[in-house]
């Protein structure tokens, strides 16, 4: 008979809480109240193993053996079997499967392998087996070995003795979790032995030491085990490491953040804005039920769809207004200004228009495009075109119950609140009231409440620039397209457009970040794990790691996307533009930091990055300067 055994505990089975967490919420369940109670009982259960073992001579003990030794009389609230009970609830409620392991199980099962189970434990097999059996590790008629119940553990060799008498195996093969126990004492014993990797990744282990300022009782140590817990259900990919250490820490607390400030300041409807709020619904919507007075919307709408209506009975003030720095020198090119001005240089053409340049790189040639749009032949035809597309947004906005007497905000990302901007200019020019916006972020140059009041999670300081292009380009990953506009169907509905051939599409990108998330969400809000300091501390760190830390971690997943301007976020760069990145602080790529990680050596990074932040300095000062005395020529 071939053997394949399997140890249980983080290897079959993880607690999704951690393990220094469960003792934790074992005294959180039996004195939810009283805090001097729960912190005597968490320091009792935390060492009564060792105590209760050393009185039994070294045996192995049981979960029984261990609660004999219970002081009755301190908490005599509850029946030693009451206590048990409790236990082996929060234990339960816990544990899931590692599914590569799960699916490994079944590959040997499928190969004609008797399947056990081993594990040094405290608690009985049969409870075990049921966990087992639940998550569809085991089958009723598999042994399950429990060191308690054999009086012999695995890190001595003993329980793999028992194992080999009781099943007789012709060849083993065993699989754990624990280099010493799994691995060298099974060596020892002639048995095939495999290390399952489940520890916390660098990432994780980060943050759990970033945690250390937190009570014990904080849940910190909860947050973080909830990612690698949901990193491993997902097959631990580095697309699922990403969503479960950066995107879902990043999102989870901003949601909930804005339903308690919504349900605190009488809000009763929330629009998420597409496409960059589409996972933050996905979120509100694990929470929805501890808010059933707040109504969650999807509102399609874009800077694109905007900025045609925007400028309806306006001119250039208004479109350099909503323009980043208020100016479009060296910003978007030409094809693309037009774009979303809803023309192009062929039609522009054919009104004898034409632009002698790809992109707008001075002040003169920013006022020969504005002249060309807003003081020409197509003037007339633009201002038709944004009076008809502004009141299909208007008719649109009027659809979604925008209008109606419900108290309501936006729920965007945020930063500098151009949207904000024009939506409000929009509104005000057909005498409708204000929205008012939900970011997750701000700029120091984000428009002013004059622009409609907004409530920002991070202010401007509070998060590193790389945040921003993560944000918009890789955590807000969403499956629908850019709305471009709005067109009534046969029955009068008003309709988002999309740009040609594209529709919503269940990317992995967009799917992945959100999946996790909500599973997460689903941990967070099972936990009662939602206080706002501990979840605002949780998204700073993972902000503070993926951007200035030194760590490792594997960053492919970022290989492939790229900024609006198409850099890529992150790549292997070469020598010459390392010495640009360094020497002359230029940006070789969206985030030069993370590419600089993956392309030299880790002692190297940190003096590196130091002299391209004093060389950036020192461009940056240059560049203004040039940039000033060519605008007094001209």
């Amino acid at each position: 008979m071939r053997l394949a055994s399997f140890d249980i505990f983080d290897t079959t089975l993880i607690r999704r809480c951690g393990k220094a967490s469960l003792f934790q919420l074992l005294a959180r369940r039996l004195y939810p109240n009283d805090m001097g109670k729960r912190e005597a009982f968490l320091l009792w259960r935390l060492n009564i193993g060792p105590q209760a073992s050393a009185a039994y001579n070294g045996k192995e003990v049981s979960l029984e053996e261990m609660y004999s030794f219970l002081d009755t009389e301190s908490f005599g609230e509850y029946s030693l079997k009451e206590m048990m009970e409790t236990e082996k609830a929060v234990e339960a409620e816990n544990l899931m499967a590692n599914p590569d392991v799960r699916t490994l199980i079944q590959s040997k099962r499928d190969e004609g392998y008797q399947i056990a189970f081993v594990s040094d434990m405290y608690l009985d097999n049969t409870f075990l087996k049921d966990i087992l059996i639940r998550e569809g590790c085991a089958k009723l008629e598999e042994p399950v070995f429990v060191s308690c119940e054999y009086a012999a553990r695995k890190d001595t060799g003993l329980l793999y003795d028992i194992v080999r008498k009781e099943l007789k195996p012709n060849s083993w093969e065993h699989y754990g979790d624990n280099l010493r126990s799994d691995v060298k004492m099974s060596r020892r014993k002639g048995i095939k032995a495999t290390l399952i990797n489940t520890s916390y990744n660098e990432t994780e282990k980060a943050l759990l030491n970033a945690g250390n300022v937190f009570r014990n009782d904080s849940g910190w140590e909860q947050l973080i085990s909830f990612s690698r817990a949901a990193r491993i259900k997902a097959n631990n990919t580095p697309h699922a490491a990403l969503a479960a250490d950066f995107v879902a820490p990043a999102y989870i607390p901003y949601v909930l953040f804005v339903l308690r400030n919504a349900q605190a300041r009488g809000i009763r409807r929330l629009y998420f804005l597409s496409r960059d709020s589409y996972i933050l619904m996905r979120i509100a919507e694990v929470f929805a039920k501890d808010f059933p007075e707040i109504e969650l919307r999807y509102l399609f709408v874009s800077r694109r769809a905007l900025y045609v209506p925007y400028v309806a009975d306006g001119g250039a003030k208004e479109y350099i207004e909503a323009a980043d720095h208020h100016t479009i020198v060296h910003r978007d090119n030409i094809d693309k200004l037009l774009l979303h001005l809803g023309t192009s240089r062929e039609e522009m053409h054919s009104l004898g228009i034409d632009f002698d340049y790809y992109r707008v790189g001075s002040k003169k040639q920013e006022t020969d495009f504005l002249n060309k749009i807003f003081d020409s032949n197509y003037t007339p035809i633009l201002q038709k075109r944004a009076q008809e597309t502004r009141d299909l947004l208007i008719d649109y906005f009027q659809q979604e119950k925008l209008f109606d007497s419900t108290p309501s905000a936006l729920v965007d990302v945020g930063w500098l609140g151009t949207t904000r901007l024009m939506i409000n200019s929009i509104l005000r020019k057909k005498g409708y009231r204000d929205v008012e916006f939900y970011y997750y972020g701000s700029r120091a140059d984000t428009f002013p409440p004059s622009a409609g009041n907004y409530i920002t999670y991070f202010g401007h300081g509070d998060q590193p620039y790389e945040l921003t292009v993560l944000a918009e380009h890789y955590y807000s990953a969403s499956p629908y397209p850019t709305t471009i506009g709005y067109a009534k169907d046969e029955n009068g509905k008003i309709a988002p457009l999309f740009p040609e051939g594209l529709q919503y599409e269940k990317d992995p990108l967009s799917t992945i970040n959100t999946e996790i998330s909500k599973e997460i969400a689903g941990y967070v809000r099972d936990s009662g794990l939602t206080q706002m300091p501990l979840l605002y501390a949780w998204a700073k760190q993972s902000v503070n790691i993926i951007a200035k830390s030194d760590i490792k971690m594997d960053l492919s997943p970022l290989v492939n996307q790229s900024d609006f301007d198409k850099h890529p976020f992150v790549r292997r760069i070469n020598i010459k533009e390392l010495a640009e990145m360094t020497l002359l602080g230029k940006n070789v790529t969206a985030l030069d930091w993370l590419s600089l990680k993956t392309s030299t050596p880790r002692c190297c990074w940190n003096p590196l990055w130091k002299m391209h932040a004093l060389t950036s300095r020192i461009r940056r000062k240059v560049y203004l300067k040039l940039l000033s005395k060519k605008n007094k020529r001209q």
